[in-house]
């Protein structure tokens, strides 16, 4: 597996995604610096687009919110480098199946990507660590990486500053956008405040 960081405004917008929805099952993709040509290999995740909070694994809707979404990866240097999964149950921190195939099929389009199972019990201003465990796919079966750091305590703090403010009512996800074709899963608003934790 490439070296792997993950910035403020991705693991920032994950974690808000998580906490809005504690009730329910959340996912969404991870956007990372294409890499083609390049002769170091690393794997810098730049942003998370929250996909949805009410049925995961309907396929029509998330092909069409994957095409938009590479679209938008491809105007800005970007690619669907991984993918990230909070189950429902607080205790759950199983791979589900959902999260094994859309993590399989990112994993076709990206070989490097990797797939973030988010521990509920860890969504808290008083997280002192990542809140995820990251796997990628190694012999057709997704393998746990070991526990090195992914961020840095800036964006830890940053984290624990957005969610005591409650920004997480402001994020969007594409559940929201599809309800409301003016709600942004882009989310522009998220993004000014956490560059404003800076």
């Amino acid at each position: 597996m490439a070296e792997l960081s993950v910035s403020m405004r991705a693991y920032c917008k994950l974690l808000l995604h998580a906490a809005k929805y504690p009730h329910c099952a959340v996912n969404g993709v991870l956007l990372a610096e294409d890499t083609k040509g390049k002769e170091h290999k690393s794997l810098k995740i730049v942003d998370c687009i929250p996909l949805f909070h009410i049925t995961l694994g309907l396929a029509p809707m998330l092909e069409v919110a994957l095409l938009q979404i590479d679209a938008f990866c491809r105007s800005k240097g970007y690619v669907i480098g991984g993918y990230y999964q909070a189950n429902e149950n607080y205790d759950d921190l199983q791979l589900n199946h959902i999260a094994r195939t859309i993590g399989r099929k990112v994993n076709q389009n990206f070989p490097e990507a990797c797939l973030f199972m988010i521990d509920n019990r860890r969504v808290s201003p008083d997280a002192v660590s990542e809140v995820y465990k990251v796997y990628s796919l190694q012999k057709n079966n997704w393998k746990e990486l070991d526990n090195k750091r992914t961020v840095d305590e800036d964006t830890l703090m940053a984290a624990c500053t957005l969610l005591k403010s409650e920004a997480f009512r402001k994020l969007l996800d594409y559940d929201n956008h599809l309800d409301d074709i003016k709600h942004d899963w882009r989310n522009p608003e998220v993004n000014d405040e956490i560059t404003r934790c800076t």
